[in-house]
Formats: structure tokens, C-alpha cells, sequence
């Protein structure tokens, strides 16, 4: 079907020229720009299902599902000569 509607598109773009083609073309354009720039603001929010916190260590707030426990992790950052470099570890290894 959709390939149907490709080989139309073409036909009539073939048929009217390629100065009012490309004008059409880029009408077109635009609108499918607008369109996706206001689509999130435009449809409906999926509802979220709530589900069970992830591990919880013990001083510490739960972790959300999917999140990253950072109770453990330990950082140092050097600045040497005016180069970065940081060094991270989460919990032992």
C-alpha cells in the first residue's frame, strides 16, 4: 500500500514539474517538521506502571528499578598540566 502511495507521489511530481515539485516538496517538508517538533506535546502520556524498588543498602534510599546504586562508589579527579582525567569505582572489586 504504501508503495503504492510512493509510485503516485512520483507520477504526479513527474507530471507537474520540478519547480512546482520542489515548492510542494518542500511544503511538505515543513509541515512534517512541525509536526514532529509538536508531536510529544500533542499526544497523550503512556501511563507508568509503579513496580517494586530495587536494593536497598543499609543508611541509603532505595534504588528505583533500572537505577544504579552509587552508595559504594568512590571518585578522584586530577587536573595536571591542564588535562582532565577522573577515576571512578563503584563498590569493590
Amino acid at each position: 500500500m504504501a508503495g503504492l502511495a510512493v509510485v503516485g507521489l512520483v507520477v504526479y511530481l513527474a507530471v507537474v514539474g520540478l519547480d512546482k515539485a520542489d515548492k510542494l516538496g518542500s511544503a511538505a517538508g515543513v509541515v512534517v517538521a512541525i509536526i514532529g517538533l509538536l508531536a510529544p506535546y500533542l499526544l497523550p502520556l503512556r501511563p507508568q506502571q509503579l513496580s517494586e524498588t530495587g536494593p536497598v543498602v543499609a543508611g541509603s534510599q532505595p534504588v528505583p528499578p533500572g537505577g544504579i546504586d552509587l552508595s559504594a562508589s568512590k571518585g578522584a579527579q586530577v587536573n595536571l598540566g591542564g588535562t582532565n582525567t577522573q577515576h571512578n569505582s563503584f563498590g569493590s572489586r
